[in-house]
């Protein structure tokens, strides 16, 4: 059994209106033993500071929500982290936010991916923005995808675990030829690599069994050369947004 949801967000996040305790609530029916608030910051991402929370005021509540459950629950404040290695003048920012302030558990995601010429290219987020047109094929999305990823790996060292490996498949649009992992396992066995050599986990995300690509983030295939790479750290999170997703799919990833 898996007793710990170590990715959780509340109304801190921009696209949820949990309530803390409501999410607690949710972990103590599955009969989880931990969980972990992990709202996104996403520094520099939107003009409009949409994933950016006041930390003080966040961590005020956490732990007022954290002492009213003290004896029945593990409750871990963290942070979902977006990273921005194509915008270097926001990494100073970036990781500032991370050391900054005690948080339990950072997770390393990658949101966006940038199009374009330096200083004229676009933000394409796969899961708000209808940028899919920037991208002419699967390969080209996904090249740059993972290309994003890599350097974001490599650039950054502020994280424990490295979010949602393989989320952009989320999104893939009619009409583009289908998403194979095996199309880009040198860039994938690259970031593996570097994480393994950083002393990085591996998230495995549930989110995406209430998707209709009904399997995990990353896909068993790369959690598989994770291992056969030397890999040796998983994290498990549900990405819950709303107390029913708390511990999503967990007895599924147990299979």
């Amino acid at each position: 059994m898996i007793y710990q949801d170590l990715h959780v967000h509340t109304h801190y996040s921009s696209d949820s209106s949990a309530v803390p305790a409501e999410m607690v609530e949710a972990a103590l029916a599955k009969g989880l033993k931990r969980i972990c608030f992990t709202d996104h910051m996403d520094i520099g991402l939107y003009d409009n500071g949409r994933n950016l929370f006041d930390p003080e005021a966040r961590f005020k509540e956490l732990n007022e929500v954290r002492a009213l459950y003290k004896d029945r629950i593990e409750i871990g404040i963290g942070v979902e982290l977006g990273l921005m290695a194509d915008h270097p003048e926001l990494h100073d920012r970036i990781a500032e936010t991370a050391e900054k302030y005690p948080w339990d558990f950072r997770i390393g995601s990658t949101h966006a991916v940038f199009v374009g010429e330096p200083g004229a290219e676009k933000p394409y987020d796969p899961a708000y923005a209808p940028a899919w047109e920037w991208f002419q094929t699967t390969e080209e999305a996904f090249s740059c995808y993972y290309e994003t990823i890599l350097k974001n790996v490599q650039q950054y060292d502020c994280y424990e675990t490295v979010g949602h490996l393989d989320y952009m498949v989320r999104y893939l649009p009619d009409g583009f030829e289908p998403y194979v992992m095996e199309d880009y396992h040198d860039l994938i066995d690259e970031i593996l690599r570097t994480i393994i050599a950083k002393g990085k986990a591996l998230e495995v995300n549930t989110s995406s069994l209430h998707y209709p690509i009904r399997r995990t983030n990353p896909e068993k295939k790369i959690i598989d050369r994770y291992f056969a790479l030397g890999g040796a750290r998983l994290t498990f999170g549900s990405d819950a947004h709303r107390p029913e997703h708390v511990g999503y799919g967990f007895e599924t990833l147990m299979e």
